[in-house]
């Protein structure tokens, strides 16, 4: 969903002042909060940037927005899509056990490993319990 372009630079303008915030937490006890902010901001700054950045090539080619949300909106195109993200989740899955064991070889905190164990298996019973509910409603 695309917001307006007034969100996008109310959230630009969010994502540096929260940036700003993070010098005044210099203190080596709020390190972490620093962190957060700083990370908060940029992320929050680049994603309305490169969507200001759309929404102009947009308004520049109203043609080319169209065909876009056309393809989008395709059957191919979606069915694509979906496979994409299957196989990316796949893939994800194994990553999350690589994670949990390197995680137990630089003998990370337990509650560390057991985290990443809990991701492995709601990602595992999110995927059977969906299987269960296409198989019956399809």
């Amino acid at each position: 969903m695309r917001r307006s372009s007034v969100f996008y630079v109310g959230l630009l303008i969010l994502g540096a002042c929260l940036v700003a915030a993070s010098f005044f937490f210099d203190n080596e006890e709020f390190k972490a909060v620093s962190g957060t902010l700083i990370g908060i901001g940029a992320g929050s700054a680049g994603l309305s940037v490169s969507n200001l950045l759309m929404i102009r090539a947009a308004r520049k080619n109203p043609g080319h927005e169209k065909q876009i949300r056309i393809d989008y909106h395709d059957e191919r195109n979606t069915l694509i899509r979906n496979r994409a993200k299957a196989k990316a989740g796949d893939i994800t899955q194994w990553l999350v056990m690589a994670i949990a064991y390197i995680t137990i070889l630089i003998s990370a905190p337990l509650w560390v490993t057991m985290a990443v164990v809990a991701v492995f298996l709601i990602y595992n019973f999110m995927s059977h319990y969906l299987i269960f509910l296409y198989q019956k409603n399809m």
